[in-house]
């Protein structure tokens, strides 16, 4: 599905030298889904192979638990 939706937006550079994802037909909207995935792919781009230390590696990871308890009202 976000195939079909990926394959209809184009990209465009403004006079700002802003890069925009626009559609062809204005009145479409571009889903959301979209420009996640754009904006994922362009930070994992962006990082690369950052071969520096992890906060995880000295700390290791933090976990919240949170339990809802459900009253069944009678």
């Amino acid at each position: 599905m976000i195939r079909s939706k990926m394959d209809i937006i184009f990209i465009r550079t403004d006079p700002a030298g802003n890069i925009k994802a626009y559609k062809e037909k204005s009145t479409d909207k571009i889903d959301d889904g979209v420009i996640a995935t754009i904006m994922a792919l362009d930070r994992a781009i962006g990082c690369g192979n950052d071969a520096s230390e992890s906060v995880y590696d000295d700390r290791g990871l933090i976990v919240f638990l949170i339990f809802v308890i459900h009253a069944k009202q009678t």
